[in-house]
């Protein structure tokens, strides 16, 4: 069985200017974990997921500076109790995504898309032909192929 037997070709994607905000609602609207990046273009030029969300909203601010803005934290300014102030996050999806794409082809056997997802301790491989996005194998979609094979008597 060869990728392209289980990949899906409707793939979401997200673009490097989007907000982590946008790529958020993206991913919690779609039920999913995980998009490529592509340019104006169409070029893939990364992949992101929740944990590069995760991973962002847990590191600290640079510097370890307070990021509330100086005029709350005056206290001739300061909110009432139980208002508080948050400063948008402007982070692009470029800032927080891999460059390094962990792909495959459209003849990828099945059993190395899973072994490259294992070693590499991702959920995805991007299906490329010649640098352009062609599909995606999660390994939600490899756990169906499983589901299948038992299914017919594999154990």
């Amino acid at each position: 069985m060869i990728a392209r037997e289980v990949m899906r070709t409707r793939v979401l994607t997200a673009r490097p200017d989007m907000t982590v905000r946008e790529l958020a609602r993206l991913l919690v609207e779609h039920r999913i974990s995980g998009v490529p990046v592509v340019d104006e273009h169409g070029r893939l030029v990364g992949v992101v997921s929740q944990t590069d969300l995760v991973r962002h909203e847990l590191e600290p601010a640079e510097g370890g500076r307070d990021e509330t803005p100086a005029f709350y934290r005056d206290p001739e300014h300061a909110l009432p109790r139980g208002f508080h102030s948050e400063a948008p996050d402007y982070t692009r999806v470029s800032e927080v995504m891999t460059p390094a794409v962990i792909a495959g082809t459209e003849d990828t056997p099945v059993v190395e898309l899973a072994r490259l997802m294992q070693r590499r301790h991702v959920h995805r491989v991007i299906i490329t032909h010649r640098g352009a996005l062609r599909g995606i194998v999660t390994s939600t979609d490899l756990l169906k192929v499983l589901v299948r094979l038992l299914g017919k008597g594999g154990g």
